[in-house]
């Protein structure tokens, strides 16, 4: 009697779906990219204190991308690192604007409108999308008409508590202007571990330099708060929470008194800025943190063309998505920040308009980690993982009236 044995082999194929980000997760990702080039950029070119809200600026430039038609739609998703469907863009930033206005116990608003001048016909395909993404109000507009300004001007104030005043000018428009798309965006928070006033120290030195100080307000605490230690960028990070804790403020001072500009050179080329931001862990640390108030007015277009958005306004980009009787471009991307940081915690607001035009033209302890902001340093007031506003303060003895 023989026995066979047979020998059986089976091949397991298991086939996946290739993880692919949701329009939310890659519209997220971009935004980290988008925030740290815009802050390179604007860094660079400004001098001085500084604050400044990338937000408000790619939600901007976001409605007129939603405009854009042919290879125009790719190479501005590109610049804004935004997907390249367009759907997706759109979708995606609209879930992350919501998810702003969700932040708990902080006064966090988003606004959105456009005016266009009378008798200037918009494609309803635009003025729908608009509406569903960016919940724009619209109005027609004589922009000849100084009031058109004051007007405009009006809204921004209404939208940012007073704190946004005269963001546009009358002599920015003329007979050419068709568009003019304008974001506001307001927060105030209290913190979560108010500093208490009585603690405060007047006249306390803020070294603008190795060799140079200035006197101002320093508030103090000793408390525990998410900090860490950044050996790569030879600096000290250090979170500051709002209330509800899903806005903080993140403090990076270099440790060096005349560090900024090698931190900044750091940060601008830094893998995961994000992941920086959110690295600390609970620590009892001491606390100098300067009493600051910054307004920062910005002319974008030379920043956004070093950021690769040259071809928005130029005669070759293609917004035919917004109107077909004209072909259109941008000229102008103006934008004014404010923010006010004191005890209690921390105002903020920024709007940003853009033109469009035909295409013709205390009690010290030694053991404790301590963060002594007497010097330069880089602040970003983040909602989770999402930079709403960034700068850094030089000199918090200008813009206080001290």
């Amino acid at each position: 009697m023989s026995i066979h044995l047979y020998h059986y082999r089976f091949l397991w194929l298991i086939i996946n779906a290739a993880a692919m980000d949701t329009p939310f997760e890659a519209v997220s990702k971009g935004y980290s990219e988008f925030s740290r080039e815009f802050y390179k950029v604007v860094s660079e070119a400004e001098p001085g204190n500084i604050v400044s809200s990338p937000m408000s600026c790619l939600i901007a430039l976001a409605m007129t991308h939603a405009g854009a038609k042919g290879d125009s739609i790719q190479e501005i998703a590109r610049a804004l690192h935004l997907p390249e469907n367009m759907t997706h863009a759109l979708k995606g930033l609209s879930e992350v604007v919501t998810q702003l206005r969700r932040a708990k116990k902080v006064e966090l608003s988003l606004a959105n409108k456009i005016y266009v001048t009378k008798d200037f016909p918009i494609l309803e395909e635009y003025s729908m999308a608009l509406e569903k993404y960016f919940q724009v109000e619209a109005e027609n507009v004589v922009f000849t008409d100084p009031s058109t300004a004051d007007k405009m001007n009006e809204w921004v104030s209404e939208q940012t508590k007073n704190k946004i005043k005269n963001l546009v000018d009358s002599n920015l428009f003329d007979d050419q202007t068709r568009v003019v798309l304008v974001n506001a965006i307001y927060f105030k928070g209290s913190w979560l571990k108010p500093f208490e006033t009585h603690k405060t120290r007047y006249n306390r030195p803020f070294f603008t330099d190795v060799n140079t100080s200035v006197p101002v307000p320093m508030m103090f605490q000793q408390t525990e708060f998410n900090y860490r230690k950044l050996d790569e960028l030879d600096a000290q990070l250090l979170i500051l929470p709002y209330q509800g804790n899903d806005m903080s403020m993140a403090i990076i001072l270099p440790n060096k008194k005349d560090g900024l500009k090698v931190l900044e050179e750091k940060l601008a080329t830094a893998a995961d800025l994000g992941e920086i931001l959110q690295s600390g862990s609970p620590l009892k640390v001491e606390v100098h943190l300067p009493k600051f108030k910054i307004e920062t007015s910005l002319d974008l277009v030379d920043h956004l063309s070093k950021m690769g958005l040259s071809h928005i306004f130029s005669d070759n980009v293609n917004l035919s998505g917004i109107s077909t009787t004209e072909d259109l471009k941008v000229s102008n991307v103006v934008q004014k920040a404010f923010i006010e940081v004191s005890e209690e915690g921390t105002e903020a607001a920024a709007a940003t308009a853009m033109r469009i035009v035909p295409m013709c033209r205390p009690c010290y302890r030694t053991d404790l980690p301590t963060v002594k902001c007497d010097h330069p340093f880089v602040f970003y007031l983040n909602f989770k993982s999402t930079n709403v506003f960034g700068g850094r303060v030089t000199n918090p003895a200008n813009n206080f009236g001290l």
